[in-house]
């Protein structure tokens, strides 16, 4: 009798491995995932000096000494899962990439922000396994090839993501979930992130923004009105992190002594969390802002309604970027900034 042939273990790829995708395949690696890192030379040459090393505020360091790390995109060709990690306005120059390496039929994960990003890999890889995907938390570099996570939460993935990407990430003790109608969280999670652009406003951490009232009052504006667009749109946000954005409204706009309370009792947040957006600012790299405050308004035209609040957001944080520095604003100063809108 002829003995079945071992499964093949699939490869998978990181394209765009700054800190979220070196976080992800941080976590794949220890879920015995074979893998292959593609990012730019600094991220390269730190990981072969100091290795890669995973923190997080509620878990044990993972170190990686052994790292295949590229900046060329010729690996691809032997992908069979590509997580897809690259800020949205890169996504564009990925797709083309992939269509250009990886084979035809390949299974992209878009582990990115906003809603947008499966389409764009759609249009230059029609005939790939799209999967959109959502990464609940901030990763921040943490020191040469050392990237720290800085909230708790669940990887979510569309119904189709192969079962080797869900194996690998329990494995590794990262919690995932796969769901069939997906885009309800991603603008659950979108809507989230709107948080985002007023931690870079506020030049410092999520938690020191998030304790002021005046701040909280500013990003529930930002929500309701997300929250308006999203129904005019036919829309309706799912949960994010086992809440729904109506329910973060009600807890935004609670007094500091009870806010407090819900903070050290349910809200997980390291205390030196930062949002990515504010990281990209710092290191001159470009906005995600489009994608988030953007995508709002954007979508507010589409339905031919209204979004001043997140349009000021928006206008505030190019402004911010243009001029490559933190305005450093109070809650205070951005809710004035909102309600003069």
């Amino acid at each position: 009798m002829i003995a079945p042939a071992a499964p093949k273990t699939l490869h998978m790829v990181i394209l765009g491995a700054g800190s979220v995708g070196c976080y992800l395949g941080g976590l794949l690696m220890k879920g015995g995932a074979q893998l292959s890192f593609i990012g730019r030379e600094r991220y390269r040459a730190q990981i072969a000096e100091h290795g890669l090393t995973l923190t997080h505020f509620e878990r044990e360091p993972l170190n990686f000494t052994s790292v295949d790390f590229r900046t060329n995109y010729e690996v691809l060709k032997d992908a069979d899962i590509i997580l897809c990690c690259t800020k949205s306005q890169d996504t564009a120059e990925a797709a083309r990439a992939i269509a250009k390496h990886a084979r035809p039929d390949v299974q992209i994960i878009s582990f990115q922000n906003g809603i947008r990003n499966p389409e764009v890999l759609r249009e230059s890889v029609p005939n790939a396994d799209i999967v959109p995907a959502i990464v609940p938390f901030n990763i921040t570099p943490s020191g040469p090839g050392a990237f720290h996570c800085g909230v708790t939460g669940a990887l979510i993935v569309g119904g189709n993501a192969a079962s080797a990407l869900l194996t690998a990430f329990t494995a590794a003790g990262q919690p995932i979930i796969a769901k069939t109608d997906i885009l309800a969280a991603q603008w659950a999670k979108m809507i989230v992130n709107l948080n985002n652009a007023l931690n870079t406003l506020s030049g410092g951490t999520l938690r020191d923004g998030l304790m002021q009232r005046d701040y909280r009052l500013a990003l529930a504006l930002l929500v309701e009105e997300a929250l308006s667009v999203a129904k005019a749109n036919g829309v309706t946000p799912s949960t994010f992190n086992g809440r729904k954005p109506k329910q973060l409204l009600k807890t935004l706009r609670l007094p500091n002594v009870i806010y407090k309370l819900v903070m050290q009792l349910i809200v997980k947040i390291d205390a030196k969390a930062r949002s990515s957006m504010l990281d990209d600012l710092e290191a001159g790299r470009i906005s995600e802002i489009d994608y988030l405050q953007g995508e709002i308004v954007r979508h507010a035209k589409l339905a031919g309604v209204s979004a001043p609040y997140n349009a000021r957001i928006l206008e505030l944080t190019q402004a911010a970027f243009a001029a490559k520095v933190s305005p450093k604003m109070t809650g205070r100063e951005i809710l004035k900034a909102l309600k003069a809108a």
